[in-house]
């Protein structure tokens, strides 16, 4: 596949933001659905979503405020309530290309900046001829997608990559199991030939945007081009899947950042996570 230069402007965040804002609207349905003791949710605000799938997570955030115009007082004061009354801090992801109000209302309402990541986009080529794009080879690893009854096998092995040495255990399989239930998420295995997992990533499809997420290598298989391969197999498969743009959020300098970068990722802008705890 080839690429084209990208010109970054507020119709690209737009688009970016309203596919990270429909995957996490999607993930908190299917959780609400298939693990109701989570009571997961979703509100809409100030033109994003917030998402909630449990408390002090991550994935429980706001994403896509402030594209469509001002933001108000009473936006964040119900960002801030939505967040509260389900016992967790309020995170929100904020573009660059956000209306200024949003985090000066933000400002005046005590959130801090909590992490700054790296946005990376590729335009994808159209498809010349249909193939398959599984299983994908790249030096020596082997890439496929992982059926749904591999779910648990999966998320396994993802939380199995994500672990650090001082962390316990998670206790949300259940919520990344249920995500394999997620119209336009692929999920994909790694290994080595006729060899154990050695890496998982998946892709989200959302009008013609794939995103790309929870790239993981296990910590045995590092260094060997498992993350690349993944990142290969998933290009084509978003570009079959009739997308003309990909993108990735990455911690900035990291091993991921540098490895979406060769495959022809270019970082276009910061995206900040602001959080406001609750006593």
């Amino acid at each position: 596949m080839t690429s084209r230069p990208v010109f970054v402007n507020q119709a690209l965040s737009a688009r970016l933001e309203a596919t990270e804002a429909a995957q996490i609207e999607a993930l908190a349905r299917e959780v609400a659905t298939r693990v109701p003791a989570r009571r997961a949710a979703v509100a809409a605000i100030a033109g994003g979503r917030a998402a909630f799938v449990a408390p002090h997570a991550r994935l429980s955030r706001a994403v896509g405020l402030g594209l469509s115009g001002p933001v108000e007082a009473r936006d964040v004061e119900a960002l801030e309530d939505f967040y509260a009354s389900r016992g967790t801090a309020a995170r929100i992801l904020v573009s660059p290309f956000a209306h200024p109000s949003l985090l000066a209302r933000l400002g005046e309402r005590g959130f801090r900046l909590d992490s700054l990541d790296t946005v990376l986009v590729r335009h994808l080529a159209p498809a010349v001829e249909a193939h398959a794009p599984e299983p994908a080879a790249h030096s020596g690893v082997v890439v496929r997608r992982a059926a749904r009854e591999e779910a648990s096998a999966w998320v396994a092995a993802s939380l199995s990559a994500f672990a650090t040495p001082d962390e316990p255990p998670s206790d949300r399989a259940d919520i990344f199991e249920a995500g394999f239930h997620v119209p336009g998420a692929a999920y994909f295995l790694a290994s080595s030939i006729a060899g154990p997992v050695a890496g998982v990533g998946a892709v989200y499809v959302h009008e013609r945007v794939a995103l790309l997420f929870a790239g993981g290598t296990l910590a045995a298989h590092r260094g060997r081009g498992v993350q690349r391969a993944l990142i290969d197999a998933r290009l084509p498969y978003a570009r079959d899947a009739g997308c003309d743009l990909a993108y990735s959020v990455a911690e900035a300098g990291s091993t991921s950042q540098r490895n979406l970068e060769r495959a022809g990722l270019v970082a276009i802008y910061s995206q900040a996570m602001l959080i406001k705890s609750f006593a």
